[in-house]
């Protein structure tokens, strides 16, 4: 199994959540988050960067799926929230050792 993190900007939650139940997705986490990426920041007139100390609001999916489901899954959030812009997130993959459901145990 493997868990597939997302971080995206707040503008494609909506939709998101949309096409993931769409593509048969439906169970996933959502977190509100703060951040920043390695570029300074540009304002909104941009042209002054308003620089590395300020955390941007964003929001963090967390979706684990079998691992034959991963590329479906980040060919899902590609296709949302892709702008080619800076600041349309990341997505980290990780492998999950083992799952519990608590309300077997």
């Amino acid at each position: 199994m493997k868990e597939v993190t997302a971080i995206i900007r707040l503008n494609k939650v909506t939709e998101t959540k949309q096409k993931l139940a769409a593509g048969g997705f439906p169970g996933f986490t959502c977190r509100k988050v703060f951040g920043r990426g390695k570029n300074p920041i540009i304002g909104r007139d941009m042209r002054e960067p308003i620089g590395h100390s300020v955390l941007m609001p964003k929001r963090m999916f967390t979706i684990v799926t079998e691992d034959e489901h991963v590329d479906n899954v980040i060919g899902i959030l590609l296709a949302v929230n892709s702008t080619g812009q800076a600041g349309d997130g990341k997505i980290f993959v990780q492998t999950i050792a083992r799952e519990y459901r608590v309300r077997r145990a």
